[in-house]
This record gives structure tokens, sequence and C-alpha cells, in this order.
């Protein structure tokens, strides 16, 4: 590893408050579209963060400053969760999320990762703050930002615009979706993003390192938050799927989940629909008894809800 790239000094362990870490692990990593439980956990944690010693001393109008002129700052690490690191100054304590340090993201053992997080306890490091919430009384850091020119993170966000189409690397997946660095600002896909087609985990549509092209939904300058999309880069498929597939018409498809009540099959992409237990002849069977996941099966199709995205299919016997 590069000395220029990122410096690490060993300093010993710091005591902190475990309820402000538990508060900051329990918190979605940038979700936009969980506000109201944000809310919720922001109040909370905004009880816990009271409680602390650096609580009232905290001087948000440096880290806004920080934030600002993207200054670099050493920071001591003192703990780690699979998600990040938990780091502190003398003014303020942050977060590092996982997707923000380079060396650890590269490895894919997850047990290769939690062991370099755990060694970075007592270390220092050069960060940049890449967000800061007085409201909800979070800081979050980034160490790939902190190797990038001055002025970069800013000067990508003028240029951001809802409606580009841009090129960008997969940094981290999560149940809520898909984390893409745009070259100096993350972006989220959200899980509804990903696919005209139901997505069951954004791991089965993303890789980490992955590049992709993405869609800009929109821009929060303030809070350095981008939200993309992957599958408004396509036409959606439910807008034509009553002249594609009419009540009645039989057709083929491949079953991709096989749940209690019934499985869903794929006829196209992006288009699923359900084959309710009811509709698929088996008496007294479980749907899995009746079907596999990658079967290739023929179905009718039974009722077409273009406006919830929604399909009822009956199971065709051959």
């Amino acid at each position: 590893m590069k000395e220029e790239k990122i410096l690490y000094e060993n300093t010993g362990e710091s005591d902190i408050g475990e309820g402000w870490w538990a508060a900051v692990m329990e918190e979605d990593q940038g979700d936009p579209r969980a506000e109201d439980r944000n809310q919720t956990l922001a109040d909370t944690r905004a009880e816990i963060i009271a409680e602390t010693d650096q609580s009232e001393d905290i001087n948000w109008e440096l880290i806004e400053g920080l934030y600002r002129d993207e200054t670099v700052v050493t920071c001591t690490v003192v703990d780690f969760n699979k998600g990040g690191l938990l780091v502190c100054t003398d003014e303020f304590q942050g977060f590092v999320p996982i997707s923000h340090l380079d060396e650890v993201l590269s490895l894919e053992d997850e047990e290769e990762r939690i062991e370099r997080l755990r060694k970075l306890v007592g270390c220092r490091m050069f960060l940049k703050v890449i967000e800061c919430d007085q409201r909800r009384g979070r800081v979050v850091l980034s160490e790939r930002a902190a190797q990038s020119e001055p002025g970069q993170r800013q000067k990508l966000m003028e240029m951001l615009a809802e409606g580009a189409r841009v090129m960008g690397r997969v940094t981290n997946l999560t149940d809520f979706g898909v984390f893409v660095d745009l070259g100096g600002v993350e972006g989220l896909i959200h899980i509804s993003e990903l696919s005209w087609g139901r997505v069951i985990h954004p791991s089965d549509h993303a890789t980490i390192n992955e590049n992709i092209e993405v869609l800009v939904l929109s821009v929060n300058r303030d809070q350095c938050r981008v939200s993309l999309s992957v599958k408004r880069l396509k036409s959606n498929p439910w807008k034509e799927i009553k002249s594609r597939y009419p009540v009645g018409t039989c057709v083929h498809g491949v079953i991709t989940d096989v749940v209690k009540f019934g499985a869903f099959a794929r006829l196209d992409d992006g288009l699923e629909g359900l084959i309710h237990i009811s509709e698929m002849g088996s008496g007294n069977l479980r749907p899995e008894d009746v079907v596999n996941e990658g079967q290739e099966v023929n179905v009718e199709v039974l009722v077409v809800d273009s406006d919830r995205q929604r399909m009822s299919l009956r199971l065709v016997e051959t």
C-alpha cells in the first residue's frame, strides 16, 4: 500500500458511549425513502447523544466549515461494525461507511473485512466530512474523498443534474439498495429503482466494483445526496402489457421464486406474475412440490393490473 494513499498511526483505544454507537448502526446509511423511520431514529439518537460527554460541546459550525471547504481532518478510530468505522476528533464523533474505505471494500471475504476493520481500531486516519446533519446528529466521513483534490465534490455536485445519464462504480450493497461512486460523490439506487420487475435483493442486480450506467433522479446539494435509477434507462414494460399479454393468453415463463402462497414466473424482462397456489391445480400439495425455481412453465394470463404492476397467472399443464 502506498504511503501517500492512506496513513495510519496506532494511538490506542478510546472509550465511547455504547448507546451512540448502537444508534449509528441502526440507521440506514443514506436511504432517502426512509424519512419517517429515520426521523424516529434521529429523535432517539438525539436523546442518546445528549447524554454523552461530548454532545454539549459539538461545534457544528466547525463541522459545517470542514464539509464546505472539503478540509482533510485527522480522526482516531474508536470502534467498528461490519458497516464501517466510528471515529473521533477532539470536537466531534463521526461514522465512516465501509463503502468509503477502499482497502477494506476491496476484500471480498467478509471475515477478512471484519478483521481489517478490527485492526484499524486505535489508528488515525485522514478523512473528509461528506455529510453533516445537526438535526439528526449525523456526521459522515470518507477516506476516499480525502484522496481527491479539494473542490472535486463541489464541482461534481454542480455538474450533476436530474435526468443525466452517468457512469459509476458500485461501492456497497444493502438490503435497501445499491451505493454507487460517481467520481467523488456517492449516489443511491433504491431497491425500487433497480428493475421494473420484482427485486428480491439488490445483490441479484449488482456486484461490488461493477461499473454501471445510471440515471440521476434527484440531487440534494445541501446534504450531498444523489438518487439514482437503473430501471428508468429502459422503457416501462408495464405500459404495454395489456396489448402484449391479453387476458386468456397462454405464454411461456420461467419460475423465479417459490413462496408458501404460490410462485412467481417471469414472462419477459421486468415482467413477473404470480401463480397463486389455487391456480396450480395442485390440490393439497405445496407450491414447492409443483414447481422449482428456474423451471420453464406454460401459464395462462388471468388478470393484468398495469397501474399496480401486478399480473395473475394460472399454471397450464403440458
